[in-house]
């Protein structure tokens, strides 16, 4: 398998169009928009990070909320870096300009006190721009944010910067009925239409897409919404308007596009990292740094090999971990001993003996130069650490310093933030417990999660962001819990007009909700049969659940929940996450009225972010399987008939 080429383009320039309110299903009733789609690529699982809309303007080109839950401006000004900053110290600088619909520069010129001001139709909280100081303070800076006159003229002439951000006024974004300030009782079809009209005659003046076009070949056009918005007959009486997925209508557009759809999940940091990554430009070290972009425009997709035998033979548990660019796998051997054993890639070493079994459950996870390993033998559970011997190849120093637990059941370790680990188990009460390690030291506490199972878990993570997946109580059903680890992630702001304690995100704390791992699509609702409506479909999945993240995106897999316990062996399947960002809710998230002070809105959480459509791996197993990353590639190995084999993924 290849790895992204960090060194090639995959296009010149990129123009982003952003639009207001819309849901993804309401906008494809529209038919220009849905022969958009049909043109370009259709990022069909694509989210807005949260609401209301400035929200969105904000983390599209800082990385982050900067702690703004609301539409009011900004105040003081926002001191954060943004994507202008990672432009102007690129070598060479990347060009750039923000395009304003209906905005007048000459009105209101620019002075050493200078602050930006509506006016409408043009209004600052579509101009992610206009609430940065660093930009507003800076003569040069805030004169490459101009309107749409400029658009034209630059791209008539041929001098359309490397990136141009469009946003159209408060009409032609589909956010009020043209000509007023109002919305009608339901956004879709009228909304929709509107702006529909807008952006056929935008692009019909510009002769895009076609050999005439005034925009310059090698052009990437985004056209997206900042959020969702939709208040239909199905929906109303509930505690919010965004009541559900952020899920969005957004498509790419341009010479290098071959049409179709893609499934993965994305959201704006991705179209953040996907700029950064064109350019060269590094990171904000924020919500991009560690997020998916598109690789399909390098020609990247992912998928699985074939499987090949290892000489692994086990008659219990096994878990995988990588480090030093090698994958050690730790397993319970025919014989009942504990023992490792790594893969470089193109040769296995001999097995090392660590320890005595029987050992139920087994986890183990790689940071710095240190195996960290879980042990669960008869309800207790056992925490070590080793290291490579410096004196021998392929031996393993086992740690002095351990800890012990009693009463445990399932088990999982993950890296996250990384520098940090999370241990993560079901008590013999069937409730979860977590203990954190860091700075080279478990904490002294436990820390209840608050939540339950009676099967098996595990532990992702994307950057920061810590993820808790485990079995639904009393079904094949799973579930997932957040936990962040970012400041950038926290906001926390006084009561207003939008924001309040139901906005609330905290740090180090696990989620009080727990959602269903769950695709979000759209179909008909029984309350309204001829409107397709949002829609939640929970996936299930049976026997133990690994996870492990490769470029932003975490796999996770499992045996199917269709099979037949009497089988031998059962089909493996995968669905992803990789909506970067997410945030932890303070309190627990409830849409129902009754809650409107007590509880959270859900906004930036879980609840609005979903996973890719399930898929079938291509491999039966027994029901031990272990997922870990190795380089650029994942290598998931699975117990079959002639013991254990390999199966390597990654971007080819």
């Amino acid at each position: 398998m290849s790895t992204p080429d960090l060194n090639t383009k995959a296009f010149d320039r990129v123009i982003v169009i952003m639009f207001e309110n819309m849901y993804r299903s309401y906008v494809m009733k529209n038919k220009f928009m849905r022969g958009l789609a049909n043109q370009g690529i259709d990022m069909v699982n694509y989210f807005g990070v949260m609401h209301p809309s400035q929200t969105n303007y904000i983390a599209s080109i800082a990385g982050e909320l900067c702690n703004v839950t609301e539409d009011d401006r900004p105040v003081p000004q926002l001191t954060q870096n943004t994507i202008v900053d990672l432009f102007e110290s690129a070598q060479p600088p990347v060009s750039w300009k923000a395009y304003m619909d209906s905005y007048q520069p000459l009105q209101n010129p620019w002075t050493p006190d200078f602050q930006a001001e509506d006016q409408f139709p043009y209004l600052i909280k579509h101009n992610p721009f206009s609430s940065f100081q660093n930009i507003t303070s800076n003569q040069a800076r805030w004169e490459k944010v101009t309107n749409e006159i400029a658009f034209f003229e630059d791209a008539a002439s041929g001098n359309l910067p490397q990136f141009s951000w469009f946003t159209p006024n408060m009409w032609n974004d589909g956010h009020y009925i043209v000509g007023t300030q109002k919305t009608p009782p339901e956004r879709a079809p009228l909304l929709v239409d509107q702006l529909a009209h807008w952006l056929e005659y935008f692009f019909g003046v510009l002769q895009f897409p076609g050999p005439d076009s005034l925009i310059p070949k090698g052009t990437l056009v985004v056209v997206t919404f900042d959020e969702a918005d939709y208040e239909a007959d199905w929906d109303k009486g509930k505690k919010y308007t965004y009541d559900g997925p952020n899920q969005v209508y957004t498509v790419l557009l341009g010479d290098m596009i071959q049409p179709g759809r893609q499934e993965q999940g994305y959201n704006h940091y991705s179209l953040i990292k996907t700029i950064e990554k064109n350019f060269g430009l590094g990171s904000l070290q924020k919500n991009d740094q560690h997020c998916n972009s598109f690789e399909f425009l390098w020609g990247k997709q992912f998928a699985w090999g074939e499987s090949v035998s290892t000489p692994i033979q086990t008659s219990g548990c096994i878990a995988s971990a990588e480090l030093g660019g090698k994958l050690v796998v730790l397993y319970e051997s025919i014989g009942k001993n504990l023992v490792l054993r790594s893969f470089d890639g193109s040769a296995w070493s001999a097995e090392q003996t660590i320890g005595q079994g029987p050992v139920n459950y087994v986890a183990l996870c790689a940071l710095s130069d240190t195996l960290h390993f879980a042990i669960q033998s008869n309800g207790e559970l056992m925490v070590l650490a080793c290291k490579q011997d410096p004196n021998q190849a392929n031996a393993w120093l086992l740690s002095p310093e351990t800890r012990t637990f009693s009463g445990v059941k399932n088990i999982s370790l993950c890296a996250f933030n990384e520098t940090r680990l999370m241990l993560a188990w079901q008590d013999d009460c069937n409730q979860l417990q977590s203990l954190s390690y860091q700075d080279g030291a478990w904490a002294d506490a436990v820390v209840a999660v608050g939540h339950q199972t009676d099967g098996h878990l595990c532990l992702g993570s994307i950057g920061p962001s810590l993820y808790l997946i485990h079995k639904e109580v009393g079904s094949d059903g799973m579930m997932v819990i957040s936990y962040n680890a970012a400041q950038f992630n926290v906001v926390n702001c006084p009561v207003s007009t939008y924001s309040g304690p139901f906005n609330d995100t905290t740090i180090n704390q696990w989620s009080p909700s727990a959602v269903p791992v769950c695709h979000f699509s759209h179909m008909a609702s029984p309350v309204t049969p001829d409107e397709q409506e949002p829609a939640t479909r929970a996936y299930s999945g049976k026997g133990p659940l690994v996870v492990a993240t490769l470029y932003g995106v975490m796999y996770l897999v499992h045996q199917s929940a269709t099979s037949d316990a009497l089988e031998a062996s059962t089909a493996l399947e995968s669905e992803t996450f990789s909506i970067s960002g997410i945030m932890t809710p303070k309190l627990p998230i409830s849409y129902n009225t009754s809650d409107a002070t007590t509880t959270s809105d859900g906004y930036g959480t879980l609840a609005e972010a979903g996973w890719s459509t399930q898929r079938s791996i291509g491999v039966q197993s027994k029901g031990r399987i272990a997922l870990a990353k190795m380089g650029g590639r994942l290598v998931l190995l699975s117990d079959g008939d002639e013991g254990v084999v390999m199966t390597i993924g990654g971007l080819d």
